[in-house]
């Protein structure tokens, strides 16, 4: 099975998924073409959840086993603002989305950080890229 990066962001933020269950449930949520840039585990209000940075999106997946559930489905053109609190109970994440904020509390040390800052690197990335299908209009001729 392809895991579209999960195993890797998992191990650069020190975070044990457990087994090939948990890696499932959250390859079961992602498109085709997506990877995933950083994750962490914490809650969004009182359920806990994988909190997934991919390319394209930021999810939170609920983590109860096989019948889990996305919580949140944010594109990155969606997100105006992503930032990084830290509390004694651990890392919060305040996600800005055009129908309000969203706090996801209780992440692990550096596993908010390493979200914020993939979701920063990842927009640079995306505004320095422009599509070959979006062209200059040309200009008219001299007289």
């Amino acid at each position: 099975m392809y895991y579209h990066g999960l195993e890797d962001a998992a191990l650069r933020a020190g975070l044990s998924l457990g087994g090939r269950t948990e890696l499932r449930v959250i390859v079961r949520a992602l498109a085709r073409d997506e990877t995933v840039r950083a994750i962490g585990k914490g809650h969004l209000n009182e359920t806990a959840g994988y909190v997934v940075l991919t390319t394209s999106r930021l999810l939170v997946i609920e983590a109860s086993g096989l019948k889990s559930r996305t919580l949140l489905d944010a594109s990155h053109g969606s997100i105006e603002a992503l930032s990084l609190g830290k509390r004694i109970t651990g890392e919060t994440l305040r996600v800005v989305l055009p129908s309000g904020s969203v706090v996801i509390s209780r992440l692990g040390h550096g596993e908010g950080h390493g979200i914020v800052k993939s979701f920063r690197e990842e927009k640079k990335s995306q505004a320095r890229f422009v599509p070959s299908s979006v062209r200059k209009t040309p200009r008219p001729p001299n007289p």
